[in-house]
């Protein structure tokens, strides 16, 4: 009597052969690398952002002391001159934890030289001042390192 042989039949066998595991790893993979690509780029540009806010607030907070000065008349000649040096600034990241983790720019505040203007119709008694400052940085978060500036530019009035 002959024997029948059992013979494999892959097509009609329930589950995967190695070759379909193997490409839905190969795809998993191929996908969460470029989710983790996308996440951590938009962890940049957060990071940025944030960077963007503290430098605007310390720009913000310069410029009011500076309008202060000049509303009360305590601006001396030399401090009219600007600040074209710079002061140094840092600007934290206020996510972190501490400020020793790397998380922190450093920045300057310039100040462009404030002279006292009159207005075209009354060049006695309305004087004014422009008062224009800029803050700078590095910005290394990117995938290049860039400088970046915001500028800020106010007439501040000096009688009522």
């Amino acid at each position: 009597m002959k024997q029948k042989r059992q013979t494999w039949v892959t097509r009609n066998s329930p589950g995967f052969t190695l070759i379909e595991v193997m490409v839905g790893i190969l795809i998993m993979a191929a996908t969460s690398a470029t989710m983790f690509y996308g996440v951590n780029y938009a962890r940049a540009e957060a990071r940025k952002i944030i960077i963007q806010q503290r430098a605007l607030e310390e720009l913000r907070s310069q410029m009011d002391y500076w309008i202060v000065r000049l509303l009360d008349g305590q601006m001396t000649d030399h401090e009219k001159l600007g600040d074209l040096r710079g002061a140094d600034v840092i600007l934290y990241n206020p996510d972190s934890d501490d400020n020793l983790d790397g998380e922190y720019f450093s920045a300057k505040i310039f100040r462009e030289p404030t002279f006292k203007q009159y207005t075209e119709h009354d060049l006695d008694d309305s004087p004014y001042y422009e008062l224009e400052m800029y803050i700078r940085w590095w910005d290394h978060l990117g995938d290049m390192q860039e400088r970046t500036e915001l500028r800020m530019s106010l007439t501040v009035f000096t009688t009522f």
